[in-house]
Order: C-alpha cells, then structure tokens, then sequence
C-alpha cells in the first residue's frame, strides 16, 4: 500500500512540474489562438473605423505576427488601464495599445523592445492657442487631461506639475473636452495628434512639448520568456525589413 501510494504521489509529482513547465507559446500554438488586448482610441495605432471594425497600424502589427505563428488573431477591445490589468492577471498574452516605457509596468508584465517611434509628445489646444502655451510655467492653473494609466499622465504630472490633470478613458472624450472647453490641453504622441488635426481643424498644437525620448512597446505576460522571446523576434524582423512603415503608409492611405 505504502509503495502504491508513493508511486502515486510521484506521478502527481511529474504532473505538476510539467504544468509548473508548461509554456505560453505552445498554449497559443496549442489553441491556434493569439489573444491581444488593445484600447481602440488612438488613431492610427488602433480606432474603430465607419463600419464599426478595429483598424490600424498595430492591428495590422498584431495580425502579420498571428500569420507567422500560424494562429487565428482575437483582439479584445478594452479601456487602455484594463488593458494593463488584463495581461497583469494572465487574461491575454499580449497588449498592443501604443505602450510606452514604464519601469513600475516591468514589475507586472514583460515588454519587448521597441517597434516603432512615435515621434514627440505634446499636447492639443484649441486653434489659436498654440504659442500661448510655450513653457511648462504657461498650464499653471490650466487643466490638463491625459489618458489614464498612460505615459502621458506621467509626463503630465511631472512636467506640468502646476496643472490640474484631468484623467479620461477615451482619447475621443479628452479630444471633445478640448473643443469644449472642458479642459485647457489634452496630451497625447505626434502620431496620435496628427490623426486628430486631420478631422479636426479647430484644434492646433501647443509650442511646448514635453521632455521624451522612446517608442512603442508591445506587453506580453509576466515571466513568459519564450513568448516574450518570440514576439521580440518578429519585433526585429519589422524593424530590419521597414515593415511599420509599411503598414503606417497602407492606414494613411485607406483614409
């Protein structure tokens, strides 16, 4: 009896340290399924188009990459900080949401290297305004709005720390304060705002821009080096072949 239950335990043994082993990336092969999390507001990076679809250029990112693995894409649209919390908790293998560098974010999930620059940071006015806003000293006493949990509150807290921050979920809400004038500035990346300037031509550019250097960067689950791994792989095929570019240049052109 005592050997049957030892042979027993030792199986149970084997099994947990093979589940304990088991692997994202073969999940996913697994499963012929890559499930990625997006915030669809930030044109041309992700948006919901006329027909209701989520387009752009890192959905084209994220399909290209399903392709290589071989797998079905599922993208499931959130708000942008429950998109953080949904790889956090190992609710999706990967977010492609503009993601930018952030230290405290490594500590719950894994980031690859960058895949593209978005260029600089600054924020949207009304039209007319621009050069008034020229120095941090000019949002003193101003309101200031940013996207919750992105960089751009960060940057906003700690480079207009005389403003009010003013959190919103959706860029299109922070876009239709501005012109309300519910807020004074809506911050947000060169690529984003030049997507807004293009439909909106009471909107303009505040001189100051805020104090950057980086890209975006895809999330992946915490710990799961070799998807982190894979992801990172075709990261670098993107960059050596121009392929962001590329696919930049077919969402400017499909508008």
């Amino acid at each position: 009896m005592k050997k049957i239950l030892a042979l027993v335990l030792a199986v149970m043994l084997v099994m947990t340290c093979s589940l304990a082993l088991a692997d994202r990336l073969d999940d996913i092969l697994a499963a012929g399924k890559l499930v990625v999390a997006t915030s669809p507001d930030w044109p041309p990076y992700e948006y919901i188009d006329d027909n209701g679809d989520i387009v752009g250029t890192d959905i084209l990112m994220v399909q290209w990459m399903a392709e290589q693995l071989g797998v079905e894409l599922e993208i499931q649209p959130m708000a942008f900080d429950a998109c953080l919390a949904a790889v956090g908790q190992k609710d999706v293998d990967l977010v492609v949401a503009g993601l930018t560098y952030d230290e405290e974010r490594t500590n719950r999930m894994d980031l690859t290297g960058i895949y593209w620059n978005e260029g600089d940071q600054g924020l949207l006015v009304k039209k007319g305004e621009g050069a008034t806003y020229n120095s941090p000293e000019a949002f003193a006493g101003k309101v200031v709005a940013a996207q919750n949990g992105t960089n751009q509150q960060i940057m906003v807290e700690e480079q207009l720390p005389d403003a009010t921050l003013e959190l919103v979920t959706k860029i299109p809400d922070g876009v239709n304060m501005v012109k309300t004038g519910r807020v004074d500035a809506l911050a947000v990346p060169k690529t984003v705002y030049d997507s807004v300037l293009a439909e909106n031509d009471d909107l303009e550019v505040a001189e100051f821009a805020f104090d950057f250097e980086g890209g975006n960067y895809i999330a992946s689950v915490k710990g799961e080096d070799t998807l982190t791994a894979k992801i990172q792989e075709l990261i670098d095929q993107i960059n050596a072949e121009g392929l962001y570019q590329q696919w930049v240049d077919e969402i400017q052109m499909a508008k």
